[in-house]
């Protein structure tokens, strides 16, 4: 059982991983989201893991997209608590520190640490990559903002624990595969699908109140742009419910009467 993800070792998206999969999970990093999702579809890979959405940051947009892009089911959850430490070499202080370098998401969720102790920031893809080139570039000067498990991987020193401006980071992550390989009895509590409405006053709320009508909880609304049709939206739903449940069979069955496409993008069971 191989598991696909963004990053290098020590990445937030390997461990989530590892919460999912357990500890003996044989997990493979690639450079970008899209590589994660063209290895489980060439076979490469039995599953594929990616961030989705963060209590602070919000949607990884680029993961919607391919999610709807490519023909992969949605087959599980997960959440993982995010705790940001500032890593630099062993030895060196907070007050040495000039530059920090990680992920965009991860500087924008430290904002507040990095304006008060004057650091410059640089984004880089990945939280453990910028792990990987302070620990290489050897500067006393500089820092990364990753995780714990980066800490031991790359043997770099812990300047500070927890810095990030709001405690409660928690990144949700979806677990694919491809669309002819869904195992069999997955438990079914949380559906996600994409939608995009036809043309006329009140489209999206008639597909709304769809969901509303047979009591299914909506618990996450989200619109995306679509490029090769300039001002026109995608929209993005989580609700309670399996697609097996009747009453999620009757509401998607009317939504699609409202709407210009409708696609399943999984049915799983809810995170802890």
């Amino acid at each position: 059982m191989k598991i696909a993800y963004q990053g290098i070792k020590g990445a937030y998206s390997e461990a989530a991983v590892y919460k999912h999969f357990g500890d003996k999970a044989e997990s493979a990093g690639f450079d970008t989201f899209e590589e994660v999702f063209e290895a489980v579809k060439s076979g490469k890979v039995d599953y594929g893991v990616v961030p989705v959405d963060n209590t602070i940051a919000g949607t990884v947009a680029a993961n919607c997209d391919l999610l709807l892009k490519h023909d992969v089911y949605v087959i599980a959850e997960i959440y993982l608590d995010i705790h940001h430490n500032l890593l630099s070499h062993k030895g060196t202080s907070l007050k040495d520190l000039k530059i920090i370098y990680s992920h965009p998401h991860a500087l924008e969720q430290c904002r507040e640490f990095i304006k008060k102790h004057k650091l410059k920031s640089v984004p880089e893809y990945d939280t453990a990559g910028a792990a990987k080139i302070i620990k290489e570039r050897n500067k006393k000067d500089e820092a990364a903002i990753a995780s714990e498990f980066c800490a031991k991987i790359y043997g770099l020193g812990i300047i500070e624990k927890n810095i990030s401006t709001a405690k409660n980071n928690i990144t949700k992550f979806f677990v694919f595969v491809n669309s002819d390989k869904i195992p069999k009895n997955i438990k079914q509590e949380k559906t996600s699908i994409v939608f995009r409405t036809k043309h006329y006053p009140g489209a999206l709320i008639n597909c709304l109140q769809r969901l509303a009508k047979h009591d299914i909880n909506l618990t996450k609304l989200e619109s995306r742009p679509v490029p090769e049709n300039p001002w026109e939206y995608s929209f993005y739903a989580d609700f309670e419910g399996g697609v097996e449940d009747e009453k999620v069979k009757l509401a998607l069955s009317e939504m699609e009467a409202s709407c210009e496409f409708l696609k399943v993008l999984g049915s799983y069971p809810k995170g802890k």
